[in-house]
């Protein structure tokens, strides 16, 4: 495998007055954050973290994914994604963020 793991930000950019999109909620602030922890963190070609269009779960968002697990988060500040690369990047204990985690259902 390239990466240990492949977080995939929603940065979708709506027209006013459609469906809501994670773009306008701070996804690309929250992307360059997690980004720029990354290569701080000393984590680069370990764990890449990239924009991508609609991830389809536009309500919650923003919305991200992360692979090879498959799980789906709804990260909305710093903290949250301080949070996220605390414990799911560099701890392996997305348990430990469960208030981040989207469910299947959702």
């Amino acid at each position: 495998m390239y990466f240990d793991k492949h977080v995939f930000v929603c940065e979708n950019v709506r027209a006013e007055g459609e469906r809501p999109s994670c773009g306008p909620k701070g996804s690309p602030q929250l992307l360059a954050y997690m980004k720029k922890r990354v290569q701080e963190l000393g984590l680069k070609g370990k764990i890449r973290i990239q924009k991508s269009g609609c991830l389809d779960r536009c309500e919650l968002g923003p919305v991200q994914v992360s692979y090879p697990e498959g799980l789906w988060f709804s990260i909305k500040t710093q903290e949250d994604a301080e949070a996220f690369i605390q414990n799911h990047i560099l701890e392996n204990k997305p348990d430990m963020i469960r208030h981040l985690t989207l469910k299947d259902e959702e």
